[in-house]
């Protein structure tokens, strides 16, 4: 915690800086309590009042409880100049900002919509994604809670002449419940705690054919020690920086338990990496069936059960490799 509380007081009340950020990305706090989530099963109503649990502790004021349209505000109001000024501009350094324009170019080839299709992006954020699928000809839709950023994204269409529509709204809402060719979440899935329940409901906002894609998510291959559990609060430094100094709700998830999450509220995921830049790496969501999965038939098999015995599948496959690289050198 010494070299947390260092950063925390070279930053004050402004916001990290890019050698900040990449420093707080990469230190793990030890957080007391989180190793007792990873023994609960993460679809029971137990987990999840413990990872809010673990996150009201982090945050501080536990008897608030959280409530999105509080504890999500801005880090900062908007600039002045919102063309050097947002993200990924602001971080005036250019391989942060190339991880965010791979991104942006690996949502584009994957949402999977026709010529003249319709968008809607949940917590748009600058806006950029929007923009540019403005310029394509597509109708660009974003929603947020954030008036400040809606605004500033209004502010740039404006500038240069571009269709985007905004709306006020929290997730899963917004646009009187029309449909969309595709719906987007660009950092920004992991700030709903209720995210189940949202899976479920984005069916309805979803055109026949239409697809889901979850771009930037902080999801591990397995649980690591910021991510120590199927699901939960980061624990890294900048996730809990984020956390106690905005009240953000800040989830990273495993592959497994997303892929399973998504099965059992009725979407078939697909994960895209994309090697050069994690952040560009994204999760396409596709309709199994009209309706979700009733939830008394979820996960019929013991979680705690399968996550063994498949880490035991993946060690003996590891050995297996091991072994015949060994015999090749004989």
């Amino acid at each position: 915690m010494t070299g947390f509380a260092a950063l925390l007081e070279a930053i004050g009340d402004g916001v990290p800086d890019t050698a900040q950020y990449r420093q707080m990305a990469d230190m793990v706090l030890d957080v007391p309590g989180a190793a007792a989530l990873a023994r609960l099963d993460p679809f029971s109503p137990a987990y999840r009042e413990a990872a809010l649990a673990l996150y009201l502790s982090l945050r501080g004021r536990p008897e608030q409880g959280y409530e999105p349209g509080r504890d999500e505000p801005p880090a900062r109001p908007p600039p002045d100049d919102p063309w050097t000024g947002l993200v990924p501009w602001s971080f005036r350094d250019a391989s942060m900002a190339s991880e965010h324009l791979f991104a942006y170019g690996h949502v584009l080839r994957h949402l999977g919509i026709p010529p003249g299709g319709s968008v809607l992006e949940y917590g748009p954020g600058s806006g950029q994604i929007l923009l540019t699928l403005s310029r394509l000809g597509y109708r660009a839709c974003g929603v947020d809670i954030d008036k400040a950023a809606l605004g500033s994204i209004t502010q740039q269409a404006h500038h240069l002449g571009l269709a985007v529509e905004t709306e006020r709204a929290g997730f899963g809402d917004g646009f009187d419940g029309q449909r969309f060719d595709a719906i987007l979440f660009y950092e920004a899935f992991h700030h709903a705690f209720d995210f189940e329940t949202l899976l479920i409901r984005l069916h309805d906002r979803l055109r026949p054919g239409g697809r889901l894609v979850l771009c930037g998510e902080p999801v591990v291959r397995a649980p690591t020690r910021a991510i120590p559990y199927p699901w939960g609060p980061r624990l890294d430094a900048l996730s809990v920086f984020c956390i106690r100094r905005y009240g953000w709700m800040e989830l990273g998830f495993t592959h497994d338990y997303l892929v399973a999450l998504a099965r059992t509220t009725g979407w078939r995921a697909r994960l895209h990496r994309f090697a050069p830049a994690h952040r560009a790496s994204l999760y396409v969501l596709e309709p199994i069936t009209s309706r979700p999965i009733v939830p008394t038939l979820r996960a019929p098999v013991s979680w705690r059960l399968r996550t063994p015995l498949r880490a035991s599948a993946h060690a003996l496959a590891e050995m297996r490799r091991t072994l015949r690289r060994s015999s090749a050198q004989v």
